[in-house]
């Protein structure tokens, strides 16, 4: 009886830690991965696998994660964005609602973000990431065979949630790699799809004009079937990163009630902010009421998650009461996201419209823009480790993301050479930004949190870009429908052209509509055409101006938030359950290491 004592006191102590696990943030984690107790920093000091080295596999696996850039982010916001005018007109004859293929796929990266950065702590990550791939295949698909507006709209939904699912890459590379290379690996995934980026409008303009538009998304297909692919081989992660609860417990206890709310709030505010000036007047019932109603049920998401009886909230307190360390980064990343997506949905436009209407010509006045927009976090991004004091590479680099912002107010038809020289430095500080609030994130939170944090980074990211694009595009439709024709009228008033003829020739003007145009001299024409620049150049001045107090509020926000860089050390967080490159399989005696645990 007495050799029975401590064997049934080890059962009861285990039974006792299981249960102690088993609250939501103690969990007992795969033996794959490093449990760091809820202290991050402390397991990044103790520097435990400083002679560790990364294999083979774990590169691979790190070059496909990043090549997934290709179909969720080339293909998509770097080649569709700055054809949608022309995509809507060739499907629809009109540009109506072109807007919401931009801001549908925000909107579904910044919910599909969230929910798969969470999911992938509790289910493990390489299924979730698969499942995105396979969402981003499906959306290219869809888009390549649209034949009208609403289908365009339907293939940037599901191409906006498979790259917010894919993007648990980030917590993804930041794991496998030692946490003075993960800035490294980071920056990989900007570098891999530099070339694409810089030359991605220009290539989109060249297929729009030379064959059709549709090869964006058949490119897209291809690089998301090799991405997938490149996956499913060398991604091998842990499948059950959470060992003391079953899938079924975790799909009970997530929140569903969250994500409705925050689905339904958000979308029913951007549809406010897209009619309001455009389609019904602000002050109209059709504006007002979604606007409202969608703050109040967003509000209510928060409300919720804070203080209801959720036990795996979709904004979880604990990570929000991180001010300085964490939450201060969703404020940043906000910001410099409803910057930056603005832009890339703007700037192309805004080259269309002020300096030449012949599309290779803008892809070509857009490449600086493309270039800058990968090269500061592929080139910077990479030494980020290097230069140190991160906090301070945070303030400048969106210090100067406002400042050259802004500086495009002074763009006119006859400031080409300092508009793209503004476009290359507006756009270098977003992906350096990026890097930083995702390493700074990522060495700041417990590594049972990691997807999820990172996901809030994603969501928020793309919230700002949902709703910036929105208020952005507001603003310039208003702005241009008072101050183009004032514009025309000036150009053409010299050729004695009546002024009561000014909203039929800006129609004209504004559609291409060759008929119409036949009735009108070539003088007249060519003075319009100068007017309507020159209107737009008026828009678009107000527009970047309303940028400005944006970045001012990150700007100060990011002179609190703490240097990581003593934290770029040699500790690994997780390895692979097998290595291809390497052929051994990783074993570990996953009840043994638990018995022996139970015992401590």
């Amino acid at each position: 009886m007495a050799s029975d004592k401590p064997q049934a006191e080890a059962m009861a102590v285990h039974h006792e830690d299981i249960i102690h696990h088993n609250v939501v943030g103690e969990e007992r984690l795969d033996p794959h991965i490093r449990d760091d107790h809820g202290d991050p920093h402390r397991a990044a000091l103790e520097d435990i696998d400083g002679t560790k080295k990364v294999t083979k596999s774990t590169w691979a696996a790190v070059f496909f994660l990043g090549f997934t850039f290709q179909p969720a982010l080339t293909f998509t916001i770097l080649c569709c964005f700055p054809i949608l005018g022309p995509i809507s007109l060739e499907l629809q004859g009109n540009t109506n609602n072109a807007n919401w293929m931009a801001s549908g796929w925000s909107l579904a990266g910044s919910v599909s973000f969230a929910i798969a950065g969470q999911l992938s702590d509790y289910f493990g990550r390489r299924y979730i990431l698969l499942f995105g791939q396979a969402l981003l295949i499906l959306g290219h698909l869809v888009g390549a065979t649209a034949y009208s507006v609403n289908q365009g709209i339907a293939a940037m939904v599901l191409l906006g949630f498979g790259t917010g699912t894919t993007f648990v890459l980030y917590p993804g590379i930041s794991e496998l790699l030692p946490n003075k290379h993960r800035s490294l690996g980071l920056a990989w995934t900007e570098m891999n799809i530099l070339p694409f980026t810089t030359f991605g409008p220009l290539i989109a303009r060249a297929l729009l004009k030379n064959a059709t538009w549709r090869w964006v998304y058949i490119l897209g297909v291809i690089t998301a079937v090799i991405s997938f692919v490149g996956t499913a081989i060398f991604y091998i992660p842990p499948t059950k990163p959470l060992r003391d609860i079953t899938r079924r417990q975790l799909m009970a206890e997530l929140d569903y009630v969250g994500i409705v709310l925050y689905t339904a709030g958000l979308t029913l505010l951007l549809f406010g902010l897209g009619r309001g000036g455009v389609s019904a007047p602000w002050k109209s019932a059709q504006v007002l009421v979604p606007l409202i109603l969608g703050a109040v049920v967003f509000s209510l998401t928060f409300f919720w998650d804070f203080y209801g009886p959720v036990k795996r909230p979709l904004f979880p307190l604990r990570l929000f009461r991180k001010m300085r360390d964490y939450t201060s980064l969703l404020v940043i990343i906000f910001v410099t996201g409803l910057v930056y997506f603005s832009m890339t949905a703007l700037i192309p436009t805004q080259i269309s419209d002020m300096f030449t209407s012949d599309p290779i010509r803008a892809g070509l006045y857009n490449i600086p823009g493309g270039f800058g927009g990968a090269a500061g976090g592929a080139i910077i991004g990479s030494f980020m480790a290097k230069i140190k004091h991160v906090h301070l590479q945070l303030v400048f680099g969106i210090a100067m993301q406002t400042l050259f912002a802004g500086l495009f107010a002074l763009a006119t038809p006859d400031r080409l050479g300092m508009t793209i020289a503004f476009q290359l430095l507006a756009n270098i500080p977003f992906s350096w930004i990026t890097l930083i609030c995702y390493v700074t994130a990522s060495l700041n939170v417990p590594q049972r949190d990691l997807g999820l944090a990172l996901g809030l980074i994603g969501t928020f990211r793309f919230l700002g870009g949902a709703i910036g694009t929105t208020i952005f595009d507001t603003i310039l439709n208003n702005k241009a429908q008072t101050d183009i024709p004032p514009r025309v009228l000036q150009f053409v008033e010299p050729l004695h052209f009546p002024a009561s003829k000014i909203p039929g020739l800006v129609t004209a003007l504004s559609d291409q509509d060759a008929s119409a145009l036949s009735t009108y001299s070539q003088a007249v024409i060519d003075a319009g055409v100068q007017g309507m620049r020159w209107g737009y150049s008026d828009a678009y001045r107000i527009t970047w101006i309303a940028s400005i107090p944006f970045g001012i509020i990150a700007t100060l926000i990011a002179v609190g938030v703490p240097d990581v860089s003593p934290y770029f050390t040699s500790h690994t967080a997780v390895t692979m359950e097998k290595e291809r490159l390497d052929g051994r399989h990783q074993h570990v005696d996953v009840e043994g290491e638990q018995k022996g645990m139970a015992l401590v």
